[in-house]
């Protein structure tokens, strides 16, 4: 436990040396104290519409990293996502294991182009726009994953707190990562979440009324990608 520990810490310590240029791990430039939540692996036709209007009621503005193969249960959910104030980004078509997966080769170039470029295709059919922002499935960041979203013009988006809310499957259990959060975040903070499991909805309602009564700025985070 304490080698994969030590090993889980220098992966953690080499992702951070990794330049903004390549990388954005953290937000950059915000006069107030900043947070920015973003949401992966939807849109999901129950899920997504209630994380809005949460975000709604706070004032709260967030990246979106859809899947491109997941568009097509609720493709409306794109415009409804940048109406409301929202960025759109790309988390890849498929989604596949491998792509996450330490253990696993990574993905071959030529395939990982075809699948994010498959995204931005299916983001732009939609809603006459490409995605400008990429989030590596997993986080995983290798030479591949972060050589291709740069040829297609994309900005690599990571996160720096993460409480695996997608294990999540109770009332307490979201709770209890909402505070967790709380705990955590400090200003500046990229805030990886899911839009694809409904217990994202119990951690907001914890979550957002306490940044909001910590006075942090919900709402400008998206313009400091």
């Amino acid at each position: 436990m304490q080698l994969a520990d030590g090993w889980t810490g220098l992966r953690s310590a080499v992702k951070s040396l990794l330049p903004r240029t390549l990388v954005v791990r953290r937000l950059a430039g915000t006069v107030a104290p900043s947070v920015l939540l973003t949401f992966d692996d939807g849109p999901h036709p129950e899920v997504t519409p209630a994380v809005l209007d949460r975000m709604d009621a706070y004032g709260a503005r967030a990246v979106f990293f859809v899947v491109g193969n997941r568009v097509k249960r609720a493709a409306h959910l794109l415009h409804e996502i940048r109406r409301r104030g929202h960025l759109l980004g790309n988390h890849s078509y498929l989604h596949h294991a491998n792509y996450m997966l330490t253990g696993t080769p990574q993905p071959r170039f030529g395939l990982y182009y075809r699948d994010l470029q498959r995204c931005q295709e299916v983001v732009e059919h939609h809603t006459g726009d490409k995605p400008r922002l990429f989030r590596p499935p997993g986080g995983r960041l290798t030479p591949v994953t972060l050589l291709v979203p740069k040829l297609l013009g994309l900005r690599c988006v990571t996160w720096s707190v993460d409480v695996g809310d997608w294990r999540f499957r109770s009332e307490a259990e979201a709770g209890a990562g909402g505070q967790e959060l709380l705990r955590l975040i400090t200003p500046g903070d990229i805030v990886l979440l899911h839009d694809d499991n409904p217990s994202v909805l119990d951690l907001l309602d914890i979550l957002l009324p306490g940044l909001q009564g910590r006075r942090y700025d919900l709402g400008s985070g998206i313009n400091a990608l």
